[in-house]
């Protein structure tokens, strides 16, 4: 066999195998908002003060197969939370804490997702609240059941760094403040 049936040979098979074996791709996720769920736990003179940002969405492309196309990109309205004390919620949106008016949305968008064991990911990526973006990891965990999904993340958020809350400092506010996220999606 000559050299030539031989790379003609290799380019056949190199074609036919890109054909035969198309690319990973993520697929979309459709966010269940009824059963899913942004809130938030702070300390505020050592008791905690739980909130709920009402005003969110999600974005998510994820195939655990994929995670190199994986992209999660999430945005919150800060001036949608909720403690249900009407003083505190009042203040939320101001200028020393979220600033809503100037600032109406923080977001996390994903620049890579990572296994980190079982049934445990990160998503690492950058936050940007009040206008100043951070690197940012968010950990969790997911479960797949054929076409639905739920996730769950509790992370640490330093909230003096974003400039939130500059008027009330630690210990009658804490800093950080925990956030949870509980997702849950269908495909």
């Amino acid at each position: 066999m000559s050299r030539f049936s031989t790379l003609k040979r290799l380019a056949a098979a190199t074609a036919l195998l890109t054909v035969a074996v198309p690319p990973a791709s993520a697929t979309t996720w459709s966010v269940d908002k009824d059963a899913s769920s942004v809130n938030f736990v702070a300390q505020q003179n050592g008791a905690p003060l739980e909130g709920r940002f009402q005003d969110w969405s999600a974005d998510i492309t994820l195939d655990l197969d994929a995670l190199d196309a994986a992209t999660i990109s999430a945005t919150v309205r800060p001036g949608s939370a909720q403690t249900g004390q009407s003083q505190v919620d009042q203040t939320l949106p101001g200028a020393a804490w979220f600033a809503a008016s100037s600032f109406p949305e923080a977001t996390f968008t994903s620049s890579d997702i990572v296994s980190t064991g079982d049934n445990a990911y990160e998503a690492r990526g950058t936050l940007t609240i009040k206008g100043k973006s951070e690197p940012f990891t968010l950990p969790f965990t997911l479960a797949i059941d054929g076409d639905s999904a739920h996730a769950q993340a509790s992370v640490s958020l330093a909230r003096l760094v974003f400039g939130v809350g500059t008027d009330v400092s630690p210990p009658a506010v804490a800093d950080p403040v925990t956030v949870n996220i509980d997702i849950t999606a269908t495909r």
